[in-house]
């Protein structure tokens, strides 16, 4: 079955460049992609609102993490290695991302990408992302394993929350989003989120 990718790597018979995880830590610093199966995908800058909130629940999430040495908490420039099989080189940078020391293995931060998947990624999407690569990186948090995922719809002012083997969860601004297993004890009421 052929994806999306798999098709704009198409052009005139020949397939495009696949890149690696080296190749794009090699890239100049300022250079806005993350990779996707392979395939560099240009990451926009964010709008002044989106970024305003993604810091601020960083912020909260830190605070939380900092206070019960849960682990390390970075920003939308902190590349998470989701996948590195052949053809299938994969580095995302979560909005907010989260990773226990137990899953880093020590206290012994990595120079380049985090090589293991967050924990928790929290994205903070606007009516300028396009849905299909909002479903394609979702898809790359699933299939790698992220225990939970929260995707802030500043348009619908809703907050989505994904947990492998569950249903969608849909908070709205009366609800509450809870760190569940990932964060134990966290919780943050929806209607903050949108007050900032």
């Amino acid at each position: 079955m052929s994806t999306k990718g798999e098709a704009a790597r198409r052009r005139g018979g020949k397939a495009a460049r696949m890149y690696t995880i080296d190749d794009l830590w090699r890239m100049p610093a300022d250079a806005p992609y993350e990779l996707w199966r392979g395939e560099l995908v240009q990451v926009p800058l964010s709008g002044m609102e989106s970024s305003a909130i993604a810091v601020w629940i960083g912020c909260r999430v830190g605070i939380h993490v900092e206070r019960h040495d849960l682990g390390v908490v970075t920003g939308a420039d902190g590349g998470f290695i989701l996948c590195s099989r052949a053809g299938e080189h994969t580095v995302v940078a979560p909005d907010v991302g989260f990773v226990r020391w137990l899953n880093l293995g020590g206290r012994t931060l990595a120079k380049t990408y985090c090589p293991v998947p967050p924990d928790l990624a929290i994205e903070v999407t606007t009516a300028f992302d396009q849905l299909g690569r909002i479903s394609e990186k979702y898809r790359s948090y699933t299939d790698a394993g992220v225990p939970l995922v929260w995707w802030v719809d500043l348009q619908r002012r809703v907050v989505r929350v994904y947990q492998p083997g569950r249903p969608e969860e849909v908070l709205r601004e009366g609800d509450v989003l809870d760190g569940e297993g990932v964060l134990p004890g966290f919780r943050l009421a929806v209607a903050d989120v949108f007050a900032v």
